[in-house]
């Protein structure tokens, strides 16, 4: 990350509905955002540390700009949603983002503080909501609808919460946790796209809670050849500390519908794939009902069919391609591999599925269907 400041306070109750601006006994100030007016008008007129609350409704905001609603300082934008009166963010022309976090000019320091809350971003062309850059930061209780690229994606961020969203619809991932550290994914629900919950070259990610079904792939934690950004924009490798524990992951059996690139080669029916990285603890889950397999340790320079991969006439700019120190521990894996993708997948079906790798170990798992190259000892 590029640098770090105290977050600036959060803070105020509105004196009254409707109001437009009130103050709280510590001085920060708010602003409510009423149907047919615009949310980054309010932005713009914020002050850091502000909270703008937006009544429920549409809103499709008229400027020209890559995103519908652009922050560039810490503040936090609360939708006053209900279950039947959601506040939705919704494309004009040109814009390709919901909601944009991130500084407002390249050499700027990192945004440190931001909360977004109770919004459905719907129909982009890339990404529902997208931070980078950005420290200190809570994404919660948010919908991500058919935003063709990725529907919830922080990167190069750091210290975060991504809690209690349900994102789907996507063409990359519905949830995507890139080029960060130190991130909380919890209570999510992800579903229908190509992978609904998505790691790259991170560390210290923790995801918890969360139901990922109806996916390509359910739990993708990929290479970092498989990253969007080149190595300079990485954090300090090696990446570890990734924690995949008590989530349920289930019937991601969805027919894959991108060709091309590492998305269009992800084999449909798999619940937890593990390509490529290492140090990752995968805990307490109920994966089940993947037609491929549950849980899978695969070298990158491997295809999914245990055959090679081109690495050799590509080599990745990440050497390190086979999955490593991996715990895999107290986890339900059943009733997975019973309709494989047809050709030479069809052997390699199976609840729990490894092929390469050192210093491994796998306990107390419920698993019946398990092809281990090599076996794994005992954690």
């Amino acid at each position: 990350m590029r640098s770090a400041s105290t977050i600036i306070g959060f803070a105020l109750l509105l004196a009254a509905a409707g109001c437009s601006d009130s103050s709280d006994s510590g001085g920060s100030s708010g602003t409510v955002v009423n149907p047919g007016e615009s949310i980054q008008a309010a932005v713009d007129a914020a002050e850091p540390g502000d909270t703008i609350r937006v009544m429920p409704g549409d809103y499709t905001e008229s400027h020209a700009g890559r995103a519908a609603v652009r922050i560039t300082k810490p503040l936090k934008l609360i939708a006053e949603s209900s279950e039947t009166a959601p506040v939705r963010i919704l494309p004009s022309a040109g814009q390709r983002h919901g909601i944009l976090v991130e500084p407002e000019n390249a050499d700027d320091p990192d945004v440190d503080g931001v909360e977004i809350n109770g919004f459905t971003v719907e129909g982009f062309p890339n990404n529902g909501i997208w931070l980078r850059y950005v420290q200190n930061f809570v994404i919660e209780n948010n919908v991500s609808i058919d935003n063709l690229e990725n529907g919830i994606w922080p990167t190069l961020s750091a210290n975060g919460e991504v809690r209690k969203n349900v994102a789907y619809g996507s063409l990359d991932a519905a949830l995507w946790v890139e080029a960060a550290e130190n991130v909380r994914v919890i209570d999510n629900e992800v579903y229908d796209s190509p992978t609904g919950l998505e790691v790259t070259v991170s560390n210290d990610v923790h995801m918890e809670g969360n139901h990922v079904h109806g996916n390509v792939i359910g739990v993708g934690l990929y290479h970092p050849s498989g990253a969007g950004l080149p190595p300079q924009d990485w954090p300090p490798s090696p990446f570890r500390n990734w924690k995949l524990i008590n989530n349920r992951v289930e019937n991601n059996n969805k027919p894959n519908p991108v060709s091309g690139g590492l998305v269009g080669e992800l084999p449909p029916g798999g619940g937890v794939l593990v390509l490529g990285v290492d140090d990752v603890e995968i805990r307490d889950n109920v994966i089940q009902n993947n037609n491929f397999f549950g849980i899978a340790l695969i070298d990158y320079c491997l295809a999914v069919d245990g055959t090679a991969n081109s690495c050799q006439n590509n080599p990745p700019f990440y050497a390190d391609t086979s999955p490593d120190d991996l715990r895999i521990v107290g986890n339900t894996v059943t009733g997975n591999g019973s309709d494989p993708p047809p050709g030479p997948f069809e052997a390699l079906a199976g609840d729990l599925l490894g092929l390469g790798g050192s210093n491994n170990c796998a306990s107390d798992n419920t698993a019946n269907v398990v092809i281990l190259s090599p076996p794994l000892p005992e954690c």
